[in-house]
């Protein structure tokens, strides 16, 4: 069997190959028993990344929660930058204020805008009950920081509201992109290793067929997903 980098693979390109690797197992027209539990794996580990693509692609709540989220971020970042410059302050007072908040965020993560979503929900929200409470209120009156904290927890409410009305929506799906990925390609990895097995152990004409059906599928969907990534990688470059 041919190798697969799926590194390469994007959520949307792994999704096509996985489906035709099921097409192409199904349409062979024999008998293999022994791949049934690998195939049953795959389909059920696919039908998983389905729903997380389409949820992160067709869902409208991703868009606004994404929104949501982003806004989030630039009000933190806003803050720490705002609390950073005060330590430059002449005013000592303004200093230690600033070296006290600091301290908290560093705590709780200087990037912690980078956190995944759930990760990233308690963080910020634990910052601001911090600062809301002594002595950090007070350090926050220093540096007049009222109106950044007053914004980052708008922002936060409004975030949390998105996603309690995704939650409320019928036949919500949690899982996402990134934890169905890995478990779709090992079944797909597994499967594939079953093919290869079978066709050690008994090389009919049936199995040969279709371990060249699939080897060609590899190849085109590696030069695909290859081609796309040197234009993706271009772009990148010349922004």
């Amino acid at each position: 069997m041919h190798k697969i980098a799926y590194s390469l693979f994007s959520h949307k390109a792994l999704f096509t190959f996985a489906k035709e690797v099921l097409a192409i197992i199904a349409a062979a027209g024999i008998d293999l028993i022994m791949l049934t539990n690998f195939v049953d794996k795959l389909s059920n580990r696919f039908n998983d990344f389905d729903s997380a693509l389409k949820r992160d692609y067709v869902d409208p709540y991703t868009i606004k929660i994404n929104d949501a989220d982003r806004e989030r971020d630039l009000r933190l970042i806003g803050f720490k930058n705002y609390v950073d410059a005060c330590g430059y302050r002449k005013d000592e007072s303004w200093q230690k204020a600033s070296e006290q908040i600091l301290s908290v965020i560093e705590r709780y993560g200087s990037d912690m805008y980078r956190y995944s979503l759930p990760e990233e929900s308690a963080a910020p929200q634990n910052l601001m009950t911090d600062l809301k409470k002594e002595p950090l209120q007070s350090a926050c009156t220093t540096i007049d920081a009222a109106p950044w904290l007053d914004e980052m927890t708008e922002s936060q409410t409004h975030f949390e509201t998105m996603v309690q009305q995704r939650h409320s929506q019928p036949d919500v799906n949690d899982k996402t992109l990134v934890e169905t990925r890995k478990p779709l390609i090992k079944a797909l990895k597994n499967l594939l290793k079953m093919v290869e097995l079978q066709q050690a152990v008994e090389a009919t004409d049936a199995i040969n067929a279709l371990v060249n059906q699939l080897n060609n599928l590899i190849d085109s969907s590696m030069a695909s997903a290859r081609i796309s990534r040197s234009l993706s990688d271009k772009a990148n470059a010349e922004n």
